[in-house]
């Protein structure tokens, strides 16, 4: 523990000062109005950590079946990382004087989410990069962000959660099953899925080329 934090004290320092600063400006807006409004992205916050923290945990193993049990869990919490993106949507509820103010402060919490989600997949990356080639790394990626856009669908409009695997899997199943037999008649899944997959990619791509240019983690990508 005491090498991780010293191996990762940057990051760490500077994820928690961007943390305190959107509980800061979310705390001022509820003292300011009264009004809980915006509390639900503390919780999805949270859950936009998880991949991040179960790629830091991956990077204290050495690459086995244990490990392929954590990327298992991980490709299902990381959709959770970019879906706060999409909590552009309560803006809807946002009285128009704090419009721009509650804007702000979920594009703050959509970035930081984000973050934690790109970090969490160069993590991964680089706890495989010795068993698999940059090629194939590279294609599986691209894939995971495309499927991170239809977890994002089944979230947001769906209104699947992560646990619904473990707590729904039938229903899971069955909707799933019936967006592949009928791709035609749900073709708004497919375009969802594909639009923000690539937005995804590209993102990620320029995330990526950012540390490599600042080398914040050498040999990493």
């Amino acid at each position: 523990m005491k090498n991780f934090i010293i191996t990762k004290y940057t990051t760490l320092k500077n994820l928690f000062a961007a943390v305190l600063l959107c509980f800061f400006l979310l705390v001022f807006r509820i003292k300011s109005t009264h009004d809980y409004f915006g509390l639900f992205l503390v919780w999805n916050l949270f859950l936009a950590f998880i991949p991040l923290g179960i790629a830091w945990y991956a990077q204290q193993l050495k690459p086995g079946l244990k490990s392929y049990l954590l990327l298992g869990i991980w490709l299902l919490f990381l959709p959770n990382a970019p879906y706060v993106i999409t909590d552009l949507v309560h803006l809807s509820y946002s009285p128009s004087h704090w419009l721009i103010y509650d804007a702000f402060v979920i594009l703050l919490f959509a970035a930081i989410s984000l973050y934690f989600g790109f970090l969490s997949i160069l993590e991964m990356r680089r706890h495989f990069k010795t068993k698999y080639s940059n090629t194939l790394l590279n294609a599986a990626i691209a894939c995971i962000l495309l499927l991170c856009g239809f977890g994002i669908y089944l979230g947001r409009v769906v209104r699947f959660n992560s646990w619904d695997v473990v707590t729904n899997p039938l229903e899971l199943m069955r909707t799933i099953a019936r967006f592949l037999y009928h791709p035609f008649t749900y073709a708004g899944v497919w375009l969802f899925t594909l639009g923000f997959g690539l937005l995804l990619n590209l993102a990620y791509f320029m995330f990526q080329e950012i540390f490599k240019s600042k080398k914040v983690y050498n040999g990493t990508c």
